[in-house]
């Protein structure tokens, strides 16, 4: 029985002993109070059992990687051996490459003085930080982090040699993003099968009519849910921020960038004045009720907002966190784009934070759907969090950690509670322990509390269970990046992310792997390219005539059963919250072993 691994050796195209240890250690960059780097050691013969030991200059204070193993650890000297979940054994030809992490006391960044593999010395008098004169600010509890920014990574596209191809999920991940566009579709348009819909969508302020269309159909139907759409982007942004690496080397930095902006478009029509925000399209009941393709629509579609009469903290906070979280991302690319959003997150935090109120209590319809059962402290948190991060103004920080003090420990990470994403944040915005407790908190009782599939999925709820275990998998490799039990977080990340893939004997990924899923719960895609779809086109036993591509269903029951039926919509509908948090894991895990 081979044992599980994430990644595997990559191979070399220039075997052969190399001299300067630039050539076999590179830095990547500042980050977490630490400095970040890369082996790519070449393997000249076949090798059962190896060590590689490094050397450094001066004391560091801590070592990490998440690749192999460590033998040994001293204040100038790190061994290290083996690949974690794999053995000792390398093939001539392969270079072993796996990340780490170093950190360290005082402004003096050390330098790797030498490498020995097996003993043998591989380079010595070249540091792998030679051209980097100051070292990053270091952490403490004294005051606020701003990550370090790093050069952006090469447009070139890295393949990640893993169990299962990280590219193509993420590639089909957002293909499914384009299936469920609503409102006139751009001339780069991929899943051609989709046309123009809900283009009149509109709502009415002051007696004005207002443009709505746009934005996302949550789900196989086509209502647009405001309160989950924005949940979906900001995981989107956030994912796409911290991963730009993984992203950029799958070569969908672009699209990913796309997919936020599709729905940060909307929110930005949607906040027609600083005080109203529309929150929902279209009435449930009167969606519901018909079946068919979104381009022959003819239901009354009503818009639903909030404004100071009818408050909404929830939906007001979690669309200025995606706006915030997309002023981000566009900065560098797109500085006008990046600052209209952070100017409407600054408005709409102002509003959710002044006028307090359940968006599901303003919003009738939508308390059927998706209800804020937990209240609004965790969107308040949530926003003020992620506008410190856009902004480095203290004040956000100051509101957020007030924010935070009404939060309860929370179960899973989802589109209502967001306070698993608000721990993880603020410790590495703050490095405050008490955050990281709290993070390590949510990933221990998860990983040992929390029921399992026989097959090892952790099972939150009969409905779209998949949704939630990506999404407690992405806190948990967000949890790693802090240095947080990095190997066993990550493990237990790849795991469930991988039982998605195929490990559990299918994939659950439309049109990835084996055996994916063929009669997903959803509209569009069940109807055939021409002729009449309605009710008649539910019932019909066959595949949908459309490939999904890339949405990820529901799941399997506690017993690992799965139903590949159209009708079941615990198991086999898709919604785009479903995929934001798998996304996400997807590209840590893909940054990891780029």
């Amino acid at each position: 029985m081979v044992p599980f691994m994430c990644f595997v050796v990559l191979a070399s195209a220039v075997p052969g002993t190399l001299a300067d240890c630039d050539s076999v250690v590179s830095n990547t960059g500042g980050w977490n109070g630490g400095w970040q780097g890369k082996f790519d050691v070449p393997v000249t013969n076949n090798v059962n059992g190896w060590t590689l030991k490094v050397n450094f200059d001066s004391p560091i204070s801590e070592f990490e990687q998440w690749s192999v193993n460590t033998v040994s650890s001293g204040s100038r000297s790190v061994t290290l051996g083996g690949i974690q979940y794999w053995n000792d054994n390398l093939v001539a030809g392969s270079t072993l490459s796996f990340d780490f992490l170093y950190r360290f006391s005082g402004n003096q960044i050390p330098k790797i003085t030498s490498v020995e593999f097996n003993g043998q010395n591989l380079c010595g008098g070249s540091n792998a930080g030679s051209q980097v004169t100051e070292a990053p600010e270091p952490t403490t509890e004294a005051g606020p982090v701003v990550p370090a920014v790093t050069a952006d990574p090469s447009p070139a596209v890295s393949k990640c040699n893993a169990k299962y191809d990280y590219d193509e999920a993420l590639e089909k991940s957002l293909l499914f993003y384009e299936a469920q566009r609503s409102g006139p579709l751009p001339e780069d348009q991929r899943v051609t099968w989709r046309k123009d819909s809900g283009v009149n969508d509109h709502g009415f302020h002051n007696g004005k009519k207002v443009d709505l269309s746009g934005g996302y159909y949550d789900a196989g139907d086509f209502v647009k849910f405001g309160f989950p759409m924005a949940g979906t982007a900001t995981i989107l942004a956030w994912g796409a921020i911290d991963y730009k690496g993984a992203y950029t080397n799958a070569g969908e930095l672009d699209n990913v960038k796309s997919s936020v902006k599709f729905a940060t478009d909307w929110f930005l029509k949607a906040h027609v004045a600083p005080n109203v925000l529309f929150g929902q399209v279209g009435n449930g009941k009167l969606d519901h009720d018909s079946w068919g393709r979104p381009e022959d629509m003819t239901m009354a579609r009503p818009a639903y907002k909030i404004d100071t009469n009818n408050p909404g903290s929830d939906l007001a906070g979690e669309t200025a966190a995606a706006l915030a979280a997309a002023s981000i991302l566009f900065d560098g690319s797109d500085p006008e784009y990046s600052a209209e959003c952070l100017k409407s997150a600054k408005e709409l935090y102002k509003f959710a934070n002044k006028y307090r109120g359940k968006y599901s209590d303003a919003i009738t319809d939508a308390a059927i759907y998706y209800k804020s059962w937990g209240g609004y402290n965790d969107e308040l948190a949530w926003a003020a969090a992620w506008l410190y991060r856009a902004t480095n103004e203290t004040k956000y920080l100051t509101q957020a950690e007030s924010h935070y003090k009404k939060l309860v420990t929370p179960n899973e990470f989802s589109w209502d509670d967001k306070t698993a994403g608000v721990q993880v944040l603020l410790a590495k915005l703050t490095n405050k322990n008490k955050y990281k407790t709290a993070t390590k908190a949510f990933c221990d009782d998860v990983i040992n509390n929390k029921q399992r599939t026989p097959k090892g999925l952790v099972f939150f709820a009969k409905w779209g269970p998949l949704r939630y275990s990506a999404n407690a998998a992405y806190i948990c490799l967000q949890a790693a990046d802090l240095g947080l039990k990095p190997s066993a977080y990550r493990s237990f990340a790849c795991k469930q992310i991988h039982y998605m893939l195929g490990d559990a004997g299918r994939s659950f990924l439309i049109g990835f792997g084996k055996n994916y899923p063929q009669r997903p719960h959803h509209r569009s895609s069940s109807c055939p390219t021409t002729g009449t779809c309605d009710w008649n086109s539910y019932k019909v036993n066959g595949p949908n005539p459309q490939l999904l591509v890339g949405a990820l269903v529901g799941g399997p029951d506690a017993h690992d059963n799965y139903n590949d039926d159209r009708d079941d919509y615990l198991a086999n509908e898709v919604t785009t919250d479903y995929n934001a948090g798998f996304q996400s894991a997807v590209a840590a895990l893909r940054q990891t072993c780029s």
